[in-house]
C-alpha cells in the first residue's frame, strides 16, 4: 500500500517562459471561434499535436557534450537523439511534452554516483529529435524502443505527460522494476478539458478537436491514455511527487492516481511547482533512497 513521505519546507515557485504566448493565443483563438467555431476546432487539433520547444539555452544542456554514449534511432521517418552517462543498471528518463530528455540533467551525476547508467533521449518534435508533430502513443512506443536499445531497464524517471507515455509502454510490454512519476496528470482527457480552460474555448470548439482526435486514434483513446486506469495494473515499486503549488497539473490529479497504485510511495512536497520537481535536492534524494544501490551480479 502506497504511504506517504514528509512534506517539506515551502519553496517560492518560479514562473516560467511557456506561459509568455498564451494571453496572445487565447485571445486569437477566441476571435476566431466566433466566426469559424469549426475550423477554430481543427486549428486546436493540429496546435495539439505540434509541441513548442523548450526555449535555448536549456538547462543543463552542457550535460550532453559530457555524455558517455550517444546515437541517434530511427523511428519512422524521424530520428531521435539517445544520450548516456555511467555505467550498471539503466534508469531512463521520459520527459514531458513540449519538453527534453536533459530536463533531468540535475539527476545524472547523482545517480551516476550511486552506481546507475542514465539514459536520457528527446521524443519526435522535441529537444533535438527530427519532426514537427507527434503524440503520446508515438512517444511511448519510442520510450520502448529506447528500452530495446540500451538493454535491461531498472527504473524509469517520468515527468508530466511522460508519466502517460511510460505507463502505455508499460502496459504494452515494456519491463522496469521501479517508476518515478514526477507531477502525473489524471488522464489526456483531463489535460483536453484543462487546455479548453487555459485557451477559453467555447465547448462546440473544444468538441471538435475532441471528436478529431476519436476519429484518429478510436474511440478508445481516453481509455488506453487514462493514467488512473493504467495505474491499477502497476506492479512495479515505485514513487509519486506531488506538489501542492503544481499550476500546470491539479494535485488531485495525482493524488487519484497514487490512490490505484498501491507499490508507490507518495512524496509531497510544495512550493516546487511544475517544473522545479526536475531539479530540487529534495526530490532527488529521496528518490535515490528509494531505489538504493544498484545490485550488480558477477559471474563466478
Amino acid at each position: 500500500m502506497n504511504s506517504p513521505l514528509t512534506t517539506q519546507p515551502s519553496i517560492t515557485q518560479q514562473s516560467t517562459p511557456r506561459r509568455a504566448g498564451l494571453s496572445a493565443t487565447r485571445l486569437a483563438l477566441q476571435l476566431y471561434a466566433r466566426v469559424a467555431p469549426q475550423k477554430a476546432g481543427q486549428l486546436v487539433n493540429r496546435m495539439a499535436f505540434r509541441p513548442s520547444r523548450l526555449p535555448l539555452p536549456i538547462r543543463y544542456e552542457y550535460l550532453l557534450d559530457t555524455a558517455d554514449s550517444y546515437t541517434r534511432l530511427q523511428h519512422g521517418a524521424h530520428s531521435i537523439p539517445v544520450y548516456s552517462w555511467g555505467k550498471g543498471p539503466v534508469i531512463l528518463g521520459v520527459h514531458g511534452w513540449a519538453g527534453a530528455g536533459i530536463q533531468f540533467g540535475a539527476w545524472v551525476n547523482p545517480l551516476v554516483e550511486a552506481g546507475y547508467r542514465v539514459v536520457l533521449f528527446d521524443a519526435i518534435a522535441h529537444g533535438r529529435a527530427q519532426g514537427s508533430s507527434t503524440d503520446l502513443f508515438e512517444i511511448a512506443e519510442v520510450t520502448t524502443k529506447v528500452a530495446d536499445h540500451v538493454g535491461l531497464v531498472q527504473g524509469i524517471l517520468a515527468h508530466s505527460m511522460g508519466c502517460i507515455a511510460a505507463a502505455r509502454a508499460i502496459k504494452d510490454g515494456l519491463h522496469s522494476q521501479h517508476l518515478v512519476m514526477l507531477a502525473p496528470p489524471l488522464s489526456v482527457a483531463a489535460v483536453m478539458d484543462n487546455l479548453g480552460q487555459q485557451l477559453g474555448l467555447r465547448q462546440d470548439v473544444l468538441d471538435v478537436h475532441l471528436r478529431l482526435m476519436e476519429e484518429r486514434f478510436g474511440n478508445s483513446v481516453w481509455e488506453k491514455l487514462d493514467l488512473e486506469a493504467l495505474s491499477l495494473s502497476l506492479k512495479q515499486r515505485g514513487m509519486i511527487v506531488i506538489d501542492h503549488d503544481d499550476m500546470s497539473i491539479a494535485p488531485n490529479e495525482s493524488e487519484r492516481v497514487s490512490t490505484n497504485w498501491q507499490a508507490a510511495q507518495v512524496l509531497r512536497t510544495r512550493g516546487l511547482g511544475h517544473y522545479r520537481l526536475l531539479w530540487s535536492p529534495l526530490v532527488i534524494e529521496t528518490v535515490l533512497q528509494d531505489l538504493g544501490r544498484p545490485v550488480v551480479e558477477t559471474v563466478a
